[in-house]
C-alpha cells in the first residue's frame, strides 16, 4: 500500500525519535566503556567521551585482582541460574492451570494474584521471617523471596490462553494427560513468551542489590551488584594498586571499570533474547 505524503512525514519522524532514543541509551554505555579503557591521565582531563583514550587495562586489571570479582561472578552466576530455572518451573506450572478454564477457584486465585501485585509485608516483616528461616547469609535468601511474580505468572497466562483450543483438544483426544499437553502443545507454541520471562527473570537475580545489602554480609557470599556497590560508595579495595600503576587510578576508572565488568554477561545475553521482547509481551493482549 502507498503511503500517503503525511504518512511518510509521520514514519521518518518515528525513525529519526527512535534513533534519539537508542543513542540516549547506547552513548552513556560507551562512555563507561571508554573511561574504564583509558589512562588516568585522560580520564581526569575529561577527554574521554565514545572511545577510549591512550588505550589503559589498568582498570580491568585493578577490579580482577585485587577484588573479590570472581567470587561475587560465581555467586551471582549460581543466583541468577537457579533462580531462573525454578522461578520458571513455578510460573509455568501457576499460568498454565491460571489459564484453564475448568480450574476450581480459578477467579479467586487470580484475585490473590493481583493483590499480592499491589501489596505487600514490608521490608522488616521480611527480615525477621527469613531469619526465623535460618536464610541469612545464605545464597537461598536471594533466590526463595521471589521465586514467584504475578507480574510474569499474568504475562505468561496470557501467552498460554492465546494457543488455539483446538490443539489442546486434539491432544487431550489422543489420551495426552495435561502435564503431556503442556510440554508437547503449550510450551512449543509459547516460546516468545518463555524467552521473555526468562530474560527479565534472569536480570532481576543479576540486579538482586537491595536484598544483599539487608541480608549478606559475609563476604564471600556477595553477589556482584552488592560488590559494584562496595566499589563505588564505600571504595573497599586495597589502595596498594595505586602504587603498583604508576599513575595511579582514579576512583572514577574503578568504579567505571567495575560497572563494566558487572553489565557485560546481560549485555552478551540481550541481543540473542531481543527479538522476544515486544512479541512475548504482546502475546494475548488482543484476540479478535
Amino acid at each position: 500500500m502507498k503511503l500517503s505524503r503525511g504518512e511518510k512525514v509521520y514514519v521518518v519522524a518515528l525513525n529519526i525519535l527512535a534513533v534519539i532514543c537508542g543513542l540516549v541509551c547506547l552513548l552513556p554505555v560507551l562512555n563507561l566503556i571508554s573511561k574504564s579503557l583509558s589512562s588516568p591521565k585522560a580520564v581526569y582531563n575529561n577527554w574521554v567521551i565514545f572511545w577510549p583514550v591512550e588505550f589503559n587495562t589498568a582498570g580491568w586489571s585493578y577490579i580482577w585482582v585485587y577484588t573479590s570479582y570472581l567470587r561475587s561472578l560465581l555467586n551471582s552466576v549460581i543466583i541468577t541460574l537457579s533462580g531462573t530455572v525454578i522461578s520458571l518451573v513455578i510460573t509455568i506450572l501457576t499460568s498454565y492451570a491460571l489459564a484453564h478454564p475448568k480450574l476450581k477457584g480459578r477467579k479467586l486465585l487470580t484475585y490473590l494474584y493481583v493483590f499480592a501485585m499491589v501489596f505487600s509485608a514490608g521490608t522488616l516483616p521480611m527480615y525477621f521471617q527469613l531469619k526465623s528461616y535460618n536464610l541469612l547469609n545464605t545464597l537461598w535468601v536471594l533466590i526463595l523471596p521471589s521465586l514467584v511474580s504475578p507480574y510474569y505468572t499474568f504475562v505468561l497466562k496470557g501467552g498460554f490462553e492465546s494457543v488455539p483450543d483446538s490443539l489442546e483438544e486434539a491432544a487431550r483426544i489422543d489420551g495426552a494427560s495435561y502435564t503431556r499437553t503442556l510440554v508437547s502443545v503449550i510450551l512449543p507454541v509459547s516460546k516468545a513468551s518463555i524467552a521473555t520471562i526468562v530474560i527479565f527473570t534472569a536480570v532481576a537475580y543479576w540486579n538482586r542489590y537491595f536484598d544483599a545489602l539487608l541480608y549478606i554480609t559475609k563476604q564471600q557470599l556477595k553477589p556482584l551488584s552488592l560488590l559494584l556497590y562496595e566499589v563505588i560508595k564505600l571504595a573497599n579495595i586495597e589502595q596498594t594498586a595505586d602504587e603498583i600503576y604508576g599513575q595511579g587510578l582514579s576512583q572514577e576508572i574503578k568504579s567505571t571499570s567495575m560497572v563494566v565488568m558487572t553489565i557485560l554477561p546481560m549485555l552478551a545475553i540481550y541481543p540473542f533474547m531481543q527479538r522476544y521482547f515486544v512479541k512475548g509481551v504482546m502475546v494475548g493482549s488482543v484476540k479478535g
